[in-house]
């Protein structure tokens, strides 16, 4: 069985230039945080719908507009953020054949646990950052985009306050209760 292909917001190209990502770290060691943080984050704050019509549009050159606008100003560059955050771990411990390994090379020395973890905690404020700039700008223009409001049962729902405290998120989901059972706590 063949694999989907996955369509990337990013590649590994723009977050080398927008990060302190060193240009020698591998491809193939930063897709798999790109394609997890575009599903753990992204669909978080924009619901399935949006995504998969942000993915159909770029894979089709089809992004045009309010689309455009969105992914570039403020999608890509929350991307990119949130792949750090899931990248930052992966770089220090490594899967091996032996096992679990911290790789150090000629020139360089290894870094501490909590160095790792104020680097990973700086990459979550930026990520953080542009996620509520992006929310902020989806609920203001709403109706530019009707998959914002357009999903179905099987979905995740767009969390449309973004609101976080020492890494937590705290949110109401889309303005409340589910719109698709509000009606049974709302008289």
């Amino acid at each position: 069985m063949a694999l989907q292909a996955e369509v990337l917001f990013v590649n590994p190209d723009y977050l080398k230039r927008l990060t302190q990502l060193n240009g020698a770290v591998e491809e193939a060691s930063i897709v798999p945080s790109i394609i997890l943080a575009q599903d753990k984050y992204l669909q978080q704050y924009l619901g399935t719908e949006l995504l998969q019509a942000l993915k159909t549009k770029v894979s089709g050159g089809t992004l045009s507009g309010a689309y455009t606008t969105l992914m570039d100003d403020y999608v890509r560059k929350a991307v990119v953020w949130w792949t750090m955050v899931e990248l930052l771990p992966n770089l220090y411990v490594q899967v091996d054949n032996g096992g679990l390994v911290i790789r150090t090379a000629e020139n360089t020395a290894a870094i501490g646990s909590d160095d790792l973890h104020r680097q990973v905690e700086n990459a979550r404020q930026n990520a953080q950052f542009y996620t509520t700039r992006m929310v902020e700008y989806l609920t203001a223009n709403v109706n530019l985009f009707n998959e914002y409001n357009d999903n179905g049962p099987a979905d995740m729902l767009p969390e449309r306050n973004a609101y976080f405290q020492n890494g937590l998120s705290i949110s109401i989901g889309s303005g409340g209760l589910d719109p698709r059972i509000a009606d049974k706590y709302i008289g």
